[in-house]
């Protein structure tokens, strides 16, 4: 019904959870991803980061057939960095080909909201549904960032810009960890092409069925972003998480998960 491909159906015969990679223009690219009986959906993690992102959404008992790729250069992808929105919009359409999928939801966070928002311009008739999460129609970054990671080094001393209130210090020590072990040559391509994308002109030319999800201490891409895109996409609805920051779906998992699974209820009735 939803153009699920064969070798998923293999994979669910033999009893195992993920596809661990697809080959995707000759390139090997890691996926996590979950069984279910429904609408598929694809998920794109944002700036140097990875299917990691989507830990607390795709779990086990999942009803839906998800997957979540690593962007080409990205955790335990194969491949170059790409250096724009729009390549990186046409490699998620190569993706998209290579699990042969028809309909689709397709999720963002952060440069992954841009990137989904290119896909929807470029490639409506695909898509189901859409999901922005902590984005924005235009993602500028600071000069300073730009030019401490062009000298291979991290402009981050601790990561309070991406979490809120709620978040344990615990936690933002294991997000430290975790955002230390990245290279900053891989923060520097995707912030780059974060800097040069801007669809403030054309967001509004997106007719699909959207929901955009922020939380209120964002401080990356603060909730005006997100009021933006609700006030100019003509078929959405903005969804506010209290207490959360940049990484919304990692800090408050039910309450984003809860949206997310009320909203495709809705794409596949």
């Amino acid at each position: 019904m939803f153009g699920i491909y064969s070798i998923f159906d293999e994979y669910k015969r033999r009893g195992e959870v993920q596809v661990p990679y697809v080959t995707v223009s000759g390139i090997s690219i890691y996926v996590e991803s979950t069984i279910g009986n429904s609408l598929p959906i694809v998920f794109v993690h944002g700036a140097g980061g990875s299917s990691k992102s989507w830990s607390e959404q795709l779990v086990s008992d999942s009803q839906y057939n998800s997957w979540a790729l690593d962007l080409p250069g990205h955790g335990k992808s194969e491949g170059s960095l790409l250096s724009n929105i729009k390549d990186m919009a046409e490699f998620i359409n190569d993706f998209i080909k290579a699990l042969t999928l028809e309909k689709f939801v397709l999720v963002g966070h952060s440069m992954g909201g841009a990137i989904v928002q290119e896909f929807a311009l470029q490639y409506p008739e695909k898509l189901r549904g859409l999901v922005l999460i902590a984005t924005g129609a235009r993602l500028k970054v600071s000069k300073g960032v730009l030019s401490t990671l062009a000298t291979g080094n991290m402009p981050f001393k601790d990561v309070n810009h991406l979490y809120g209130s709620s978040t344990s210090d615990d936690k933002r020590e294991e997000a430290m960890w975790e955002m230390n072990e990245i290279s900053p040559t891989v923060y520097w391509a995707d912030f780059e092409a974060c800097n040069k994308f801007d669809r403030v002109l054309s967001v509004g030319k997106i007719k699909v069925p959207s929901l955009i999800i922020v939380g209120d201490e964002d401080v990356m891409t603060p909730l005006k972003y997100s009021q933006f895109l609700s006030s100019n996409l003509p078929n959405s609805q903005l969804r506010i998480i209290k207490g959360a920051g940049h990484m919304c779906m990692l800090e408050k998992p039910t309450e984003v998960t809860t949206e997310l699974e009320r909203f495709i209820r809705n794409c596949v009735d």
